[in-house]
């Protein structure tokens, strides 16, 4: 490539990143005895009635859907899968898209403008971020769960439209939202509240749909979004909420009007998954008690687990070039853990993180402690 300002700005940006540490490459496949990378909390990837169900959906017609849903939908599994989110969440409607990136990057796109001033806790998802930077809406972040600190942003705030947006369970901090506090601020304030049930749905409630639903906030929450590629372990994100906004969404939402929909397989196997999950209680309890017993080792080995309280379990070794050296240490002995570094997480904060899931057996997870007490000594 011929050598141009911009070439040689993007180079050594590159060059700074590879010298502090923090440049990302795409692993190579390679197989992997214990695996505590993947995001499908519930092992359904593996799961032979899932995909019997999934199969059976498909009725012979695999291809794709060939265009905008706008233009042209050939598979009838939309109005079905969102049926089952929409009762599934307890929402008058749902929506589906592509990816639960599309679908924060088209909510927040569609329901904002340049005079929404939204209030963002600090490590909400980039998608979330993206979103709001593309709506034009003002972004006001408060402190990481910190109901006190979003009270007084949105009393000093004079902006005529407000919403609230946080997720329920953060992807690399494996803690809670206040979302009972959240709730209270929003109607005190009479702002929207939107939250990304991504790594809570699935999981956390009696339905297993979430933490509104565990703390019974249903009736309190304007947007509930999530994904259907972790727990579900399939493709796709979703609204559930109001027939209004799905409306507002449809006409909107430039992710979901220019993107061809996804495949007829794609939908059955979300369909599936969704309806096992509805159907087999006390997965998410299983899951977090198994993530409980990790966590705990890795805590009584003198390693920092932060504050999770889900299958999202870090441990935080504080330097990127430390978490790179402790994953590939766990990779050398066939366990898959990513090294999470800034900008994903703050500086000073790098940690490896490992997605609990029930696919581990007791002796997978003696096998990472043991692998984390052998890094240790190595030190």
């Amino acid at each position: 490539m011929n050598s141009t300002p911009l070439h040689d700005r993007i180079a050594r940006s590159l060059d700074k990143r590879r010298d502090e540490g923090l440049l990302r490459a795409l692993p190579c496949v390679a197989h992997a005895d214990i695996d505590v990378s993947s995001n499908s909390y519930l092992a359904l990837h593996d799961n032979a009635g899932v995909r019997a169900a999934a199969v059976a959906l498909c009725s012979g017609f695999p291809g794709g859907n060939l265009a905008s849903r706008l233009v042209s939908t050939r598979s009838p599994l939309y109005k079905d899968l969102e049926r089952d989110i929409a009762a599934w969440k307890g929402a008058e409607c749902a929506l589906v898209f592509n990816s639960g990136y599309a679908a924060n990057l088209g909510i927040l796109q569609a329901v904002c403008s340049r005079d929404t001033e939204v209030f963002s806790d600090r490590l909400n998802h980039a998608s979330i971020v993206d979103g709001i930077r593309l709506s034009g809406a003002t972004m006001t972040r408060y402190a990481h769960c910190d109901a006190a600190d979003l009270r007084a942003r949105l009393q000093a705030s004079r902006a005529r439209e407000r919403l609230i947006v946080t997720d329920t369970v953060f992807s690399m901090d494996g803690d809670r939202a206040p979302l009972a506090d959240i709730c209270d601020i929003a109607r005190e304030h009479q702002c929207m509240l939107m939250v990304d049930e991504a790594h809570a749905a699935g999981i956390l409630g009696a339905g297993q749909s979430g933490l509104v639903e565990a703390l019974g906030l249903e009736d309190a929450i304007d947007i509930r979004m999530g994904t259907l590629s972790k727990a579900v372990a399939g493709l796709g994100g979703y609204f559930a909420g109001s027939a209004i906004l799905r409306d507002a969404l449809v006409n909107h939402a430039r992710s979901l009007i220019y993107s061809t929909a996804l495949p007829h397989s794609v939908l059955a196997w979300d369909l599936a998954a969704v309806r096992h999950i509805r159907a087999t209680a006390g997965l998410g309890g299983r899951l977090l008690m198994r993530a409980g017993e990790l966590r705990e080792a890795i805590r009584g080995r003198g390693f920092d687990a932060m504050t999770s309280t889900t299958q999202i379990v870090p441990c935080a070794v504080g330097d990127a070039r430390a978490a790179v050296a402790l994953s590939r240490f766990l990779g050398e002995r066939g366990i898959r853990a990513p090294a999470i570094r800034p900008p994903t997480v703050p500086g000073g904060t790098a940690r490896v993180r490992f997605s609990v899931h029930l696919g581990l057996s007791d002796s997978d997870v003696r096998a990472v402690i043991d692998a984390l007490s052998a890094w240790r000594a190595s030190l």
